[in-house]
């Protein structure tokens, strides 16, 4: 047994100081590696045929005896001739140039990643194309939405209209909105917003007035507004919360509210107001009275 011990440090000592030397050689060659795997089947051979000897058969017996006192050491190497010692340090020598197979490995997963990535990329991609497909939906329902609530806001606030050539002789009433592009014989009355651009000849009465019309013959109350247009006659009192004229009215205005005087206005009667604005060039032919006013004139005088 000691004999095989000091063989194999002797082979492991001379094979550690070739590998120091063989570090500094940096040569690589398929025919190298071809030669080297020819000594190593060589060497191979020897050794087997060195077993075939019966040297090893004596390590046999040993381990035998010895099974229940120690667990049997491994065979060291049999001691090499010269010339398969020279040999093997050349197959060494050529094994040490090869390039180890970790390298190769390394670079494999790099080329793995850089396949990875446009992946990625085309995921992430498809997910912003399938987000931008549902935001633009977001945006066409938002849109069909609002249209419908339009539609239903027109539809709420529907509105008669007395189309032009149209003669009416008689009074009407509406529950809508009523504009008025032909000719009515008689009184006027809506819940909605009156508009005359045509011809009427009664008193009209709505919850807002807008009168654009040459001349007009009746009397106008409103909850709301009352707007007489420019180059607008017309012959009858207004009674209404606001009033803005800018044509000519002849009659009295009585407003719980602000009543303007344009520039264009020709008023000939009295106006009663909470406030009057009048504009330079307008003229008035009557009395001016604030009577709805907050202040109390009799106070002043007492």
């Amino acid at each position: 047994m000691s004999f095989f011990k000091e063989l194999k440090e002797d082979i492991v000592q001379s094979v550690n100081e070739l590998s120091d030397t063989l570090e500094e050689k940096v040569t690589a060659s398929e025919e190298a590696a071809e030669e080297a795997e020819a000594l190593e089947t060589e060497v191979q051979k020897e050794i087997d045929s060195i077993l075939e000897d019966g040297i090893l058969n004596d390590m046999s017996v040993e381990e035998e005896d010895s099974e229940d006192s120690s667990e049997p050491e491994e065979p060291s190497e049999p001691e090499l001739s010269a010339e398969v010692q020279e040999e093997k340090d050349e197959t060494e020598e050529t094994a040490a140039d090869i390039p180890e197979p970790e390298e190769l490995q390394e670079e494999e997963p790099e080329e793995e990643e850089t396949m990875e990535e446009p992946q990625k990329d085309s995921y992430f991609g498809e997910v912003d194309h399938q987000e931008q497909n549902k935001t633009m939906n977001m945006s066409q329902e938002e849109d069909s939405m609002s249209d419908f609530e339009e539609t239903v806001e027109d539809n709420s606030e529907e509105t008669t209209v007395i189309t032009k050539g149209t003669t009416i002789n008689g009074g009407i009433k509406s529950d809508t909105s009523l504009i008025v592009k032909g000719v009515i014989e008689g009184d006027v009355e809506c819940q909605g917003k009156l508009t005359i651009t045509g011809h009427v000849a009664g008193n009209s009465t709505a919850s807002e007035i807008y009168v654009n019309t040459p001349r007009l013959e009746g009397s106008l109350n409103s909850h709301g507004s009352v707007k007489i247009d420019v180059s607008t006659v017309v012959i009858g009192s207004i009674t209404s919360a606001s009033v803005v004229v800018a044509g000519a009215v002849k009659g009295d205005i009585d407003v719980n509210g602000p009543v303007i005087i344009d520039s264009t206005a020709v008023v000939k009667g009295s106006v009663f107001a909470k406030s009057i604005q009048i504009n330079s060039g307008a003229v008035i032919d009557g009395n001016c009275s604030l009577k709805y006013a907050d202040v109390d004139l009799d106070t002043f005088f007492d």
